[in-house]
């Protein structure tokens, strides 16, 4: 029995203009896309804030995940992609508080530059639902 893979568009336009789905979903397994601090219009937000960038990051994982009946507690692989290790150390308390207790299996790495200049931080998840 061969299990369909199942798109998911959080932002349609800005998603396919960029040629991605925010998320995969195959059997009980949720593979969500890098995720950016952007608006609904793909405008970055909070530029120079990696707190508010995170927060803001975690808050769209967070309204994919619920699209699919999950929650952050459900994530068991994170991979951030950030553009200075310094200031996101420093703004580990915003990613603490979204996982409120719950850590999955992580790896952060710096890069150069993301998608969007302004943008500090990318975060890519997998859950488990």
């Amino acid at each position: 029995m061969t299990t369909r893979s199942e798109a998911f568009h959080l932002r349609p336009d800005g998603e396919k203009a960029f040629g991605y789905a925010q998320a995969v979903r195959r059997g009980d397994t949720l593979y969500v896309s890098g995720t950016l601090a952007v608006d609904e219009g793909f405008a970055p937000v909070h530029a120079g804030d990696m707190g508010a960038q995170i927060g803001a990051v975690y808050a769209a994982i967070g309204r994919t995940l619920a699209a699919h009946g999950g929650t952050l507690a459900d994530v068991v692989r994170e991979t951030a992609y950030v553009t200075d290790m310094d200031a996101f150390i420093a703004a580990n308390g915003a990613r603490m508080a979204a996982y409120a207790g719950w850590l999955p299996a992580a790896t952060v790495v710096e890069v150069k530059r993301l998608a969007f200049p302004d943008c500090m931080v990318e975060i890519e998840v997998t859950a488990i639902l």
